[in-house]
């Protein structure tokens, strides 16, 4: 069965929270206003899926132990009473609200959350500099040499033809072989040159 596109983007956020939240508290929030404020930003995504109620109480038990029936009520009451697109959290503004550094970001993994600390142009060219970073050492695993070895080994980096006094297109027609070769086809009486 597939799933669509927000529920995966909701699952994701909701496991880049839990994870978040394990570095920064433990496995309980604590028992202060930066809990219930914690509590409330991960309950939101849970708010949004399947057997939300069952969940938002199992979250609850698991997170905050401390906290008593009456307050659990009137919180799980006013999550469902809050519309679903307020709950549903943009990354940049839930970045804002917890205050995750980019380093944390990177250390933890948090990909659906944005740091508060980077623009989006500094994000961007972030990301780019990753790719880049990764293409080069796949090409590198697939036995490429870098451009400056690549280079220093290439016959034009030599020039032998320098040394027997020649050209270069000289040195290369003797050879037999040319920088370009030119690949003749042959199709009913006309000739087209590759």
């Amino acid at each position: 069965m597939s799933r669509s596109k927000t529920e995966i983007m909701r699952c994701l956020r909701l496991g880049n929270l839990r994870t978040l939240l394990r570095a920064r508290c433990g496995h309980t929030l604590p028992d202060d206003d930066a809990g219930r404020e914690y509590l409330w930003e991960l309950l939101l995504p849970v708010s949004l899926g399947r057997e939300a109620e069952r969940k938002l109480h199992n979250i609850i038990e698991t997170w905050a132990p401390w906290m008593d029936v009456i307050e659990r009520f009137h919180l799980i009451a006013l999550i469902e009473r809050t519309p679903a697109h307020i709950r549903k959290v943009k990354a940049k503004t839930l970045g804002e609200r917890l205050r995750v550094t980019s380093e944390e970001r990177e250390r933890l993994k948090l990909w659906t959350i944005t740091p508060f600390d980077m623009t989006a142009k500094e994000l961007t060219d972030q990301r780019k500099a990753k790719k880049r970073a990764r293409d080069r050492r796949r090409r590198r695993d697939a036995g490429s040499k870098p451009r400056t070895e690549y280079e220093a080994a290439s016959v034009n980096r030599a020039e032998p033809w320098l040394a027997l006094g020649m050209s270069r297109r000289t040195w290369y027609r003797r050879r037999g072989t040319s920088p370009r070769q030119l690949k003749l086809l042959i199709s009913r009486a006309h000739i087209f040159a590759i």
